[in-house]
């Protein structure tokens, strides 16, 4: 399993996004860019929120508060497995198209990450997705069987911040997503639809 997720006030690993947002800034011909759209849309004046393209449109996804069977505020004894969950077993923003594009802005700061956008299993009335602590590591891991693999393009700078376009590298199929970050309390959750339009 590699991972990264965040610690308290950053992830145990996204390597692989970070190489990811490299080549996507420096890169000016690549078949990932040429399946993107030509234009982007202006960055939104709340830059706190995840967006998602809709007809003709930036609308932000909700956010919900996660809690976690672990205890990242403090290092782990041993490598422990837990999961973070997610009251009620659907989200409320329901999406019918399995190539959505997602826009974000994160701290242009060395070592700062953009947050993993992960699957979500359904079972008693929550959504949850399995973790691990790291011991002597403060926060948790994502497992990397639950990580939607993204393709990312940088579309602007400004004022310290990087805005962004995230989109997954294949099709994602039926069922419950989320964007998980450094908080708990501000996780960006969606369903793909059973009924898509291609």
């Amino acid at each position: 399993m590699s991972l990264r997720v965040y610690t308290h006030p950053v992830y145990l690993s996204v390597i692989a996004s970070a190489l990811c947002l490299t080549f996507a800034a420096r890169s000016g011909n690549t078949t990932s860019r040429q399946a993107v759209q030509l234009s982007f849309p202006a960055p939104p004046s709340d830059r706190t929120l995840i967006y998602w393209w809709a007809d003709a449109a930036l609308k932000p996804l909700p956010l919900e508060t996660g809690t976690t069977t672990l205890h990242p505020e403090v290092p782990a004894g041993s490598d422990k497995m837990g999961r973070v969950e997610l009251k009620g077993e659907t989200a409320t923003t329901v999406i019918a198209k399995s190539e959505p594009h997602f826009f974000l802005f994160v701290p242009d700061v060395a070592g700062v990450h953009p947050p993993l956008l992960v699957r979500l299993t359904s079972k008693r009335g929550a959504r949850r997705v399995t973790a691990m602590a790291q011991r002597g590591q403060r926060g948790f891991a994502i497992i990397s069987e639950e990580i939607v693999k993204p393709h990312y393009r940088v579309l602007a700078r400004d004022g310290g911040m990087i805005y962004m376009e995230v989109w997954g590298r294949v099709p994602l199929e039926a069922g419950e997503y989320a964007f998980i970050g450094s908080e708990l309390g501000r996780i960006a959750t969606f369903r793909i639809s059973e009924t898509l339009k291609y």
